[in-house]
């Protein structure tokens, strides 16, 4: 399957907060992933970084 990681970057170090991310949306500005079984999470502190299609990973970085 093709889904994605989605991790967050801070003080250079990436660390997973969900796997197996099949939907990215933006709520007020702040983005929610959804994974396949339907599971959301804000994330409220963080904003969109990257995101690597060829290894399937959305990089989060901190709001300035």
């Amino acid at each position: 399957m093709c889904e994605s990681k989605a991790v967050v970057v801070e003080n250079g170090k990436e660390e997973i907060i969900m796997e197996d991310v099949a939907f990215l949306y933006f709520k007020e500005g702040k983005p929610v992933i959804r994974d396949i079984l339907g599971r959301e999470m804000l994330l409220e502190d963080y904003e969109l970084d990257s995101i690597d299609f060829l290894r399937h990973i959305m990089r989060f970085k901190l709001r300035r």
